[in-house]
C-alpha cells in the first residue's frame, strides 16, 4: 500500500465538511462515499462518461442531496456566493486555466468559504522540479492533461488566496485556502 493510501486522504479531505459543497472534477465519484456531514454536494466533471459513473456512485453515498453536472472549473454553473466549501482533489494539475478556475471558485464561495485541496504540485527541490518539467509534456498526453510541474501554491498566492499547507506526503499536498 503506498503512502497516499495509508494517509486516507479522501476521508480526511471531505468527511467533516458541512453545508453546501462543490467538488471540482469529481471523476467517477471516489470522494462521494467519504462525505459524512454535507447536506448538499454539487459536483462537476467535464467528461460525460465519468460524470455518469459519479452519479451512480452518488446513489450509494450518505449525502442527502447530490447533483453531478457536466462542466469545467473555469465556467462554474452556480450562483455567486452559493457554496460553503469547494473541494479539489488531484484536479488543478489538469484544468486548462488555473487562474480562471480560482476566479470562478472565489465567485461561488460564500463569505468565509474555504477551498480544500489535495494536489500534486511542482516539487520543491530543483532536481525534482526540473525532472517534473521534462516529463510533463509526455505525461499530459496520457494522463488527461495532468501537469506534474504546476506551481499551484504560488498560483493561489498570486491570485489573492490565503493558502495553508496542512500536510505534505511526497508530491501530494493538502491545502486549505480562502480568498483574501
Amino acid at each position: 500500500m503506498n503512502e497516499v493510501h495509508r494517509w486516507n486522504w479522501r476521508s480526511r479531505l471531505v468527511s467533516d465538511l458541512t453545508g453546501v459543497v462543490l467538488e471540482i472534477g469529481v471523476g467517477a465519484g471516489a470522494n462521494l462515499l467519504h462525505y459524512r456531514k454535507a447536506t448538499h454536494v454539487f459536483a462537476i466533471e467535464p467528461d460525460p462518461q465519468r460524470a455518469q459513473r459519479a452519479q451512480m456512485t452518488a446513489m450509494r453515498s450518505k449525502i442527502p442531496v447530490v447533483a453531478v453536472h457536466i462542466a469545467i472549473a473555469e465556467a462554474l454553473p452556480f450562483a455567486s456566493e452559493s457554496i460553503d466549501h469547494v473541494v479539489s482533489s488531484l484536479v488543478f494539475c489538469s484544468v486548462d486555466d488555473p487562474r480562471q478556475a480560482l476566479h470562478e471558485i472565489r465567485r461561488v464561495l460564500r463569505p468565509g468559504g474555504v477551498l480544500h485541496m489535495v494536489e500534486h504540485v511542482r516539487p520543491q527541490t530543483p532536481l525534482l522540479a526540473n525532472a517534473a518539467s521534462k516529463i510533463t509534456p509526455y505525461w499530459r498526453r496520457i494522463a488527461r492533461n495532468c501537469h506534474l510541474d504546476r506551481a499551484t501554491l504560488e498560483t493561489l498566492h498570486t491570485e489573492g488566496w490565503n493558502a495553508r499547507v496542512l500536510a505534505r506526503y511526497g508530491v501530494f499536498v493538502r491545502i486549505e485556502a480562502q480568498p483574501q
